[in-house]
């Protein structure tokens, strides 16, 4: 009788273990939000089979901010690549194949074929740099920092990189960059240097008020000053007279009508 009941009990727990396994939910926000993004992912189909890939672009990218699932980066992949945006996609296509390994086999063969074909027309920028942290731009657009772990994808032509770090001054390059080749560029940033310039070079601290005396400019003397007084009015002593003498005694002068420097 004890063992039956036993057993009887075991049961029960195991079907209690069971039933609160089966209805684990996930929380409503989340399922909603999965809900949201589906809606939008089967817009963005319908825009993609009648050709507006840039609607499907916009749907896709939507849904993906709403629910972060990798699978959403086929959909982009494929909406950039028809849209003649052959880096984004593949950017597009390589993050699908990273993080989405449980996608249909003929979903992961499309992906890895239209990355082929795509990085076949394209070229690479290997930039390497010794100090760690810049940021590192290709034509305006950033794309990590150093240490960059990988090449960077881009089309063929000349393009122009950019690296920066705050203390350093930023440098740039013009990379040529050819289809199905990496196009290598080293960047040395230098320090900034921010010590005030000494001009008089005997090594006088700013400041130094014996150097000042000995480097005084002429304006602060004032026997310049005095001569300029005698200069400036003898000068507009003689335009009042010519002035006036042009006018026929009229006073007509054109003082201050002169544009300050």
């Amino acid at each position: 009788m004890k063992a039956a009941l036993s057993a009887l009990l075991v049961c029960a727990v195991i079907a209690t273990a069971h039933a609160q396994e089966v209805v684990v939910e996930p929380p409503a926000s989340d399922a909603q939000a999965k809900a949201h993004a589906q809606g939008l992912l089967s817009e963005g189909t319908a825009a993609y089979g009648r050709g507006d890939y840039a609607t499907a672009l916009d749907k896709f990218t939507s849904a993906y901010e709403i629910f972060p699932s990798p699978k959403l980066w086929f959909n982009i992949g494929q909406a950039n690549r028809d849209l003649g945006r052959p880096v984004e996609a593949v950017a597009a296509f390589d993050r699908f194949l990273r993080n989405a390994g449980d996608a249909p086999p003929e979903t992961l063969a499309e992906a890895r074929r239209s990355a082929a074909e795509l990085k076949a027309k394209l070229g690479q920028i290997q930039v390497t740099c010794a100090t760690d942290g810049a940021e590192i731009t290709v034509d305006g657009k950033q794309v990590g920092s150093t240490p960059l772990g990988e090449m960077v994808w881009t089309t063929p032509g000349r393009h122009q990189v950019a690296v920066q770090h705050a203390g350093f001054s930023p440098v740039i390059e013009d990379v040529v960059v050819l289809a199905g080749q990496a196009s290598p560029v080293n960047f040395e940033l230098r320090p900034i240097d921010l010590r005030a310039p000494n001009p008089t070079g005997n090594g006088a601290m700013v400041g130094d008020g014996a150097a000042a005396s000995e480097t005084k400019p002429v304006y602060r003397h004032t026997w310049f000053w005095v001569a300029t007084g005698v200069v400036i009015g003898a000068g507009i002593a003689a335009g009042v007279l010519i002035a006036t003498r042009s006018s026929g005694g009229r006073l007509e002068t054109t003082l201050g009508s002169q544009r300050a420097f």
